[in-house]
């Protein structure tokens, strides 16, 4: 999967594999780091309200820059209607940061805490 984002006429997102409003937006995974070198990764859990630093679970990558030079960002969620999870991930890549929509990694699931 790497559709592009997409809203409807009201700004709510659409779901990038069925194109339904009804998404919900869960995990918050940082990927940060200076040029190159280690990342730190950080975990936002928005149903549980707990944060992680220094996680052993890397924020899920796209397929364009993959993990980039510099700072990762994912969004993880998932989609009423369908089920279906995916990830909104902006990858800083050599002066530039690219979007896209994955499929987050496995254990991202609706509340998972980790």
């Amino acid at each position: 999967m790497n559709n592009p984002i997409r809203l409807d006429d009201n700004g709510l997102l659409l779901c990038p594999v069925c194109d339904w409003n009804a998404t919900h937006m869960e995990i918050v995974r940082v990927a940060a780091r200076r040029e190159d070198r280690d990342f730190n990764e950080i975990t936002v859990n928005a149903i549980t309200g707990q944060i992680a630093t220094h996680g052993e679970v890397s924020a899920p990558t796209g397929p364009k820059e993959h993990e980039g030079r510099r700072q990762r960002i994912a969004l993880t969620g998932y989609c009423e209607e369908g089920n279906h999870s995916f990830a909104i991930v902006f990858t800083q890549h050599k002066g530039g940061t690219y979007v896209e929509t994955v499929a987050p990694i496995a254990h991202e699931v609706v509340g998972d805490p980790s």
